[in-house]
């Protein structure tokens, strides 16, 4: 196991929060899904946050646990297997990689009714991992 690029991590959990500030000051805006520029920056920022999340949480997976994920689902339950995140939380994300898999390949079909209330949840959610990641890093920094 190679030890985690914690520079690399948190250069990527700082752009996790740049994007997590814009998420929130897009939905305080009433215009954001009617407003087809906004809608596509709400849209970008949470695809990127998600692959934020996902490239931290397989780089934590394969670097410090050798367990690489085949997938963005088993990236997200890995993490709480191996207690990065509660298990419980895992569970009720597995499929953020899904959500972001709708925009990227399916952007025609989006139901941005059900793309705004997983918008308004997201931001919390995002914290989140980012709060489990900067404890696991600094935990990390512990033992090395």
């Amino acid at each position: 196991m190679s030890p985690l690029n914690k520079n690399g991590l948190r250069d990527k959990l700082f752009k996790l929060n740049e994007s997590i500030k814009i998420i929130e000051e897009l939905l305080g805006r009433d215009e954001v899904i009617k407003d087809n520029i906004l809608k596509s920056s709400l849209y970008f920022n949470l695809v990127i946050s998600i692959e934020i999340i996902l490239d931290i949480g397989n780089h934590i997976l394969a670097e410090s646990f050798n367990k690489p994920a085949s997938n963005y689902q088993d990236i997200i339950l890995g993490l709480g297997d191996k207690g990065v995140v509660p298990l419980d939380f895992a569970k009720d994300n597995q499929k953020m990689g899904d959500f972001r898999n709708k925009i990227i390949h399916d952007y025609d079909r989006i139901d941005d009714k059900q793309a705004y209330e997983y918008a308004v949840k997201a931001p919390e959610v995002f914290k989140s991992f980012a709060k489990s990641f900067v404890e696991f890093i600094d935990k990390e920094n512990i033992k090395n």
